[in-house]
């Protein structure tokens, strides 16, 4: 490396050395052996913000190096002027660095001894660099937490199926370590033919470069459990495809949940509807407005009617009331409104067909807190078994 003239020196017009120091856009600093600056080219103004006049003859310490590092600065550069050229002469090493307002720098430098001259150096800013490297640094720990602290099963394999990464729930589920898969294959730790499929589940994920999610069921000893799996193309920044990342997450509770809450409402809908008599539900709302909210299917047997006409609108079932009995039917659900009192009543019918049947109603009332009043009732038929 070349060094820039002395600050005592006059550089002629002819000097190719010193109009390519100022012509550089690396900042160029020289120092004398009591670490005062001797020369500063215009890229040197520019990173560090003082002018050429302002710095000649400045201790570098008090111009570039941050304050609470100068007095380690002054104790190392004390050394090496003592000891002469050391072994990183000439080789680039990175530093803090602080501009003339005060913010903060990182620079990398080439120092090169001048002998009696003091010492000359090349900077470059790499501040954003070095920012971009910290925002990585904090991006790959986030990224690297969420994939071992998740309880999703990931992992990552090349084209021939050889595992390239698995992440803490995968060794934690099938008992491996992450250091053991590198280099294997899933027939290392599953039965051969859920092997096979997951094998043909990746290969047309990488073949159609398209993200993929299906239900897979996985034998854990004498359990079968399910997952649902989503597989994912891996590319280079070419968009040719290198692998395949799977994120598998165990389905097998909600599945179970739903499978037994599909069960019982199975059950409560067979007792509903085999019952004897009609079951249902019945609102008054504080505006006045009233139906049904749930009736049985016993209700096409006493009204000739399907349960959703009478949800639909209560006034089908109003009118298949008798014209006598609609004036007690009213009565008995105002008094129970009022009241709070145990709803009962007796009548007839006509369904639609026709035909006549003979009800008996039975229901407890109780108050919703936004002053709905529901009644939770019964409707059995009496006509073959009751005088009225």
């Amino acid at each position: 490396m070349f060094s820039a003239p002395q600050l005592s020196e006059q550089p002629v017009a002819g000097d190719g050395r010193f109009r390519a120091v100022d012509a550089s856009s690396l900042a160029y600093v020289q120092v004398d052996r009591a670490g005062l600056i001797q020369d500063w080219n215009p890229a040197a103004e520019r990173l560090f913000g003082w002018s050429r006049d302002e710095v000649l003859g400045r201790p570098l310490a008090d111009t570039i190096v941050p304050p609470a590092l100068r007095s380690g600065h002054n104790a190392g550069f004390a050394r090496r002027v003592a000891l002469g050229d050391g072994p990183d002469m000439g080789h680039r090493f990175e530093m803090p660095a602080v501009h003339r307002d005060g913010t903060e720098l990182n620079v990398t430098m080439n120092l090169d001894s001048l002998g009696e001259a003091g010492f000359g150096a090349f900077l470059s800013d790499q501040t954003e660099w070095h920012q971009g490297r910290q925002e990585l640094q904090r991006s790959n720990q986030l990224i690297n937490a969420i994939l071992q602290h998740t309880t999703a099963v990931i992992s990552a394999k090349d084209l021939d199926g050889r595992y390239l990464f698995v992440n803490g729930e995968y060794e934690r589920v099938f008992g491996v370590s992450a250091a053991d898969m590198a280099g294997r294959g899933e027939e290392d730790v599953l039965p051969a033919p859920i092997a096979a499929g997951s094998r043909a589940h990746d290969v047309e994920v990488t073949d159609s470069g398209d993200a993929r999610t299906v239900l897979e069921e996985l034998p854990f000893g004498d359990e079968i459990r399910e997952y649902v799996v989503t597989r994912v193309p891996l590319a280079d920044p070419d968009g040719s495809v290198y692998g395949v990342c799977t994120i598998a997450i165990d389905d097998t509770a909600r599945r179970r949940t739903e499978a037994a809450l599909a069960a019982g409402e199975e059950r409560f809908r067979s007792t509903v509807n085999n019952a004897p008599g009609m079951l249902y539900q019945f609102r008054v709302e504080p505006d006045g407005t009233s139906g049904f909210s749930f009736v049985s299917e016993a209700c096409r047997d006493l009204y000739g009617v399907e349960p959703a006409e009478v949800v639909a609108s209560s006034a089908e079932f109003m009118n298949r009331i008798a014209a006598p009995d609609r004036e007690s039917y009213l009565a008995s659900v105002q008094h129970s409104a009022q009241t709070m009192e145990p709803w009962e009543w007796r009548g007839e019918v006509i369904r639609r067909d026709g035909q006549r049947r003979r009800l008996h109603g039975m229901a407890r009332p109780h108050r919703e807190p936004g002053g709905a009043i529901v009644w939770d009732g019964i409707l059995l038929d009496r006509t073959h078994g009751e005088r009225l």
